[in-house]
């Protein structure tokens, strides 16, 4: 007899799976870009297997937007730091 009740990377796994389907029409460009994003959420399986909810689609965004404020973070930072070394003192 098997489990009934998927594991929570199993969950993660199919959501996923389910929104590379949405890349199939986009441009290339686009496919590209979709899938650096789809493939953030997975840095975070194990926060999101913690949280241990059936709201998968939420974890996974969440994690999409956690992996862009970090970025958008880290390149602000940097534009300050460029900001400063440019402007007479």
């Amino acid at each position: 007899m098997g489990h009934t009740v998927r594991s929570q990377r199993g969950m993660i796994d199919i959501v996923l799976a389910e929104l590379q389907k949405f890349s199939a029409p986009l441009r290339k460009e686009e496919r590209i870009l979709l899938e650096k994003m789809l493939n953030q959420p997975l840095k975070h399986t194990g926060a999101m297997t913690n949280a241990s909810s059936i709201d998968i689609w939420a974890f996974i965004l969440l994690s999409i937007l956690l992996e862009q404020e970090k970025r958008l973070s880290s390149l602000e930072s940097n534009n300050d730091r460029l900001a400063d070394r440019c402007l007479p003192k």
